[in-house]
């Protein structure tokens, strides 16, 4: 397996690398500083790092060793001689981007970074291991960090100490502001340079590790690796008909296990809530409000979503009037969990929010990220407890608020389509993630379907059409059930399970009330 991990300098690339080597016991490929052990080469031998013609010499005679020092800690030597303390001073900083940016030396690097990956498992750190080096890796990542944050990395890195381990370490200001200035010369040269550019690959997770610690982007990382493990199967053009053959004609699903029907008498573990109160009427971002808890919200924003439920729960009830068939499975249960359903209209969210709400539950909706370019409605998302997604991308973001939603008691809803779905005929491809948060969060997946929402309006419709709505509740789904072992097993296990339910219990209630989409 290859892991590519690009970004900017001082990100912290290397310091996570290391770390993630160790965790999973393969081999670190520190990219970075085989450009510096050719800068180091230049630099001895008086070489000047703008003739291209001597640098690519240097380069292609360069024999770039790593070992292991004794107390653990990676060393490099160049020709046989340790260069590990000189690649990392300030004259090698200010060279490193123009020896880089030569294309024999890159091609040369390149080379022997390659015939490394083709014998063994690497995590590989640089600024284009996933777009030039290894475009083919498993896993690739963008990590990136506010140029200050890195200075300051880098600064107390030089005086012996290590910023990820101690946040109250401090250096000296004037050689942070010089590092500074490199950093911000050096992101400049590296993003315009015409021979592999500095920029994330456009299938790599991007993860802002300003304000997060070495072991919370690793476990980020280590997240995306188990998703990784197997290759993934093509995204399927679903056929939701097939979910859908009517009970008499198809084995009755297996009951799950009575110890997996019984509610966990333990608690869901309690994370810790975002630093910072939130107060009222001012002061709260959107982040503060995809973070805490819906219970911590403001009395104001509480009052306000409260008013919310009841005039738009209202008007929706006598508009559509809505039932929820099998509904004391969605608000008569202990902790949180995943709710997926199929989706049709603006409809089913209103119902499953509003539901929820006035039984005492809280349902935080997953919605896509495109919406926010419309700040009222990220401002009224936000203040219901939605948060976006970035479909289509590994949003490690999303599943990461799920996670801690989930683990504080909250429900997820989510709706896999990704669209609304206009007719039976019409291509699903199923956006998977649901499942890897259910087991992040270690709760289970609860399916939900909705008939009588679809023609609320068509194209050829001028106003909405009023009548009836059935939401139906199906029983919990958990990962114990289905009797499958390995975590990326159980993911694509669980989410055939939970949408094949989604569309049984759809084709129920067609049955139950004809005519009904």
């Amino acid at each position: 397996m290859k892991i590519a991990i690009d970004g900017p300098a001082g990100s912290g690339k290397s310091t996570v690398a290391r770390a993630l080597a160790g965790k999973c016991g393969v081999t670190y490929l520190d990219t970075g500083a085989m450009y510096r052990s050719v800068t180091v080469a230049c630099l001895e031998t008086g070489t000047d790092v703008a003739d291209a013609e001597a640098v690519a010499k240097l380069a292609q005679d360069a024999k770039i060793e790593f070992g292991t020092a004794a107390d653990g800690t990676q060393t490099v030597a160049l020709n046989g001689r340790d260069v590990t303390a000189a690649i990392r001073t300030p004259q090698t900083d200010r060279n490193v981007s123009a020896v880089s940016a030569i294309p024999a030396v890159r091609e040369a690097m390149v080379a022997q970074q390659r015939a490394i990956a083709g014998q063994k498992d690497v995590v590989a750190e640089g600024r284009d291991i996933g777009t030039v080096v290894f475009p083919d890796a498993e896993v690739k990542v963008f990590l990136t960090a506010d140029p200050k944050a890195r200075a300051h990395r880098r600064a107390v890195q030089r005086e012996g100490g290590d910023a990820a381990k101690d946040p109250a370490a401090t250096a000296d200001a004037a050689q942070e502001q010089q590092i500074l200035a490199d950093l911000e010369r050096r992101d400049k040269l590296d993003s315009s340079r015409e021979v592999a550019p500095l920029k994330p690959a456009e299938d790599a997770v991007h993860i802002d590790s300003s304000a997060l610690s070495v072991d919370e982007v690793v476990a980020q990382i280590m997240a995306l690796i188990d998703a990784a493990k197997k290759p993934a199967e093509p995204a399927a053009a679903y056929t939701p008909a097939a979910a859908e053959t009517p009970a008499a004609d198809k084995p009755a699903p297996k009951p799950a296990a009575k110890k997996a029907e019984k509610p966990a008498a333990k608690k869901p573990e309690k994370p810790a809530a975002p630093a910072g109160p939130m107060r009222p009427f001012h002061g709260n971002s959107f982040d503060d409000y995809y973070d805490h808890a819906m219970r911590d919200y403001p009395w104001n924003t509480r009052g306000f979503i409260g008013f919310a439920v009841g005039v738009v729960g209202g008007v929706t009830k006598v508009l559509w009037p809505w039932r929820i068939e099998d509904g004391q499975k969605l608000w008569k249960a202990e902790g949180g969990r995943v709710i997926v359903m199929n989706h049709v209209s603006m409809l089913e969210p209103v119902i499953m929010v509003v539901t929820e709400w006035v039984h005492g539950r809280r349902a935080r909706a997953v919605y896509k990220s495109e919406f926010d370019k419309a700040k009222p409605l990220t401002w009224l998302f936000s203040r219901a407890g939605a948060f976006p997604v970035e479909r289509g991308t590994a949003d490690m973001k999303v599943v990461r608020r799920a996670r801690e939603a989930l683990k504080r008691g909250e429900d997820v809803l989510i709706y896999p389509e990704g669209t609304r779905i206009k007719s039976d005929d019409q291509e699903v491809t199923l956006h998977a993630g649901f499942a890897l948060m259910a087991q992040l969060a270690k709760v289970p997946v609860l399916p939900v379907a909705i008939v009588g929402a679809r023609d609320i309006t068509t194209p050829t419709r001028k106003f909405p059409h009023f009548h009836r709505v059935f939401v139906k509740v199906g029983d919990p789904i958990t990962f114990a059930e289905l009797n499958v072992k390995g975590r990326k097993q159980q993911a694509k296990a669980m989410e055939k399970a939970a949408m094949d339910r989604v569309y049984g219990l759809r084709a129920e209630l067609r049955q139950e009330h004809p005519g009904k989409e």
